[in-house]
């Protein structure tokens, strides 16, 4: 299948099935806009619920994000109407396997490298008749009130050389109450160079690569300045998070969570506040 670059912002329904939205099915009966920090274990996977739509970023590695969006969606709203994968890495994108087969899938978001998985995964895209799209840093995507920003990669930036986890899709959320800005795996190279852009400045991160000290350095913390972060980890060798990230976390005054001891984090805007609960909640 054709990869379609297009610059995407669906401020109303009608844009949406006027592009390539007509397989998305939009129940209205949600109001307002949540964020779950899923706990896939050592990976990334977050669902982000927005007038009556569910849109995912990444789905860990396996079928565990099953087990956690059964505790959130209802069993008769079996539906994602958007994926976004940061990159095709196992730990990132491996759980969409199992997510087309128990869900209907309206449309995946990619960032155009063609690693690890992706193949595979592409091949079961085009097999269930599922669109896909590359985009970049200016594109976004809305739908009423909430816009999906790509702030990276740069277009061209896949051209040169480059790591793999640099190339990470960075979608930043915004619903008029409060902003998220989703990392994937970037290192601070990639966000020296995020730190140059206004629009990083977030209420709520996804902290980047798991809490790696290579990434969440202080000049990137200082600029998005978030009041929560959320650290996706599970059991691994690599130290993750490690202490030098949260060191840097604590400076800037951020509420740190992580799904390895809190498992499943809801965020959500309620009565002028931005509250936090775990999976023990509900």
């Amino acid at each position: 299948m054709k990869n379609w670059k297009i610059g995407i912002f669906l401020s109303t329904l009608f844009i949406l099935n006027s592009i390539v939205w007509g397989v998305i099915l939009f129940d209205h009966r949600d109001f307002g806009a949540q964020v779950y920090f899923l706990d896939v274990g050592q990976g990334d996977s977050q669902l982000v619920k927005a007038d009556g739509a569910n849109f995912l970023i990444d789905a860990g590695r396996n079928d565990v994000v099953l087990d956690n969006l059964e505790k959130i969606l209802p069993f008769y709203g079996k539906k994602i109407d958007l994926i976004f994968l940061s990159h095709a890495q196992q730990d990132h994108a491996g759980g969409v396997f199992e997510l087309i087969k128990n869900y209907g899938v309206g449309a995946v978001i990619y960032n155009g490298e063609k690693i690890s998985v992706w193949e595979p995964l592409s091949d079961v895209l085009n097999e269930n008749k599922i669109p896909y799209f590359s985009l970049a840093a200016g594109d976004s995507v809305g739908f009423g009130e909430n816009v999906f920003k790509i702030i990276w990669p740069e277009s061209g930036f896949l051209e040169g050389k480059h790591d793999e986890n640099d190339a990470s899709l960075v979608v930043k959320f915004e619903n008029g109450t409060f902003s998220s800005l989703f990392a994937g795996d970037i290192s601070s190279k990639a966000e020296k160079a995020l730190t140059k852009i206004l629009a990083v400045k977030a209420d709520i991160l996804k902290v980047p690569h798991h809490g790696s000290k290579y990434s969440s350095s202080a000049e990137f913390l200082e600029a998005v300045s978030p009041k929560i972060s959320v650290i996706e980890v599970g059991k691994n060798s690599y130290g993750h998070p490690t202490d030098e990230a949260l060191e840097r976390l604590k400076n800037v005054g951020s509420q740190i969570f992580r799904t390895d001891r809190d498992g499943i984090v809801k965020v959500f805007y309620q009565d002028g506040f931005i509250k936090v609960s775990n999976s023990s909640v509900y």
